[in-house]
């Protein structure tokens, strides 16, 4: 199941804050193509605050922060941690591999770019 980081937590926390969402609300992951690109592409996946899940959405309620993940790419992000990337100005969700070894919120070699 995709892990959240501590940084990704935080995060999340701010946006659906900034965002006036309901109690409940998260982050919600989804691919732009059909089928999604394989982990390790660099495909994008799109990520956008949700009131709730979807149908048929993983709920991934973990550190205190909710992300729904959609079905289809579910499976790829199976064994995968939500991260942040902190630049100038903005933050960059990435995705990298469970166990890969790097500093909190600088992850070494992200799979994927959200």
């Amino acid at each position: 199941m995709l892990m959240v980081s501590e940084n990704a937590k935080q995060a999340i926390e701010s946006i659906v804050a900034n965002a006036d969402m309901p109690e409940g609300a998260g982050i919600r992951i989804d691919a732009p193509d059909e089928p999604p690109a394989p982990a390790g592409s660099g495909a994008p996946l799109q990520l956008e605050v949700a009131p709730q899940p979807a149908d048929q959405d993983q709920v991934v309620a973990q550190n205190g922060a909710r992300v729904f993940v959609a079905p289809k790419v579910a499976p790829i992000l199976d064994d995968k941690v939500l991260d942040v990337r902190v630049g100038e100005g903005h933050v960059e969700f990435v995705i990298r591999p469970q166990g890969q070894p790097g500093q909190p919120g600088q992850p070494d070699q992200p799979d994927a770019t959200a």
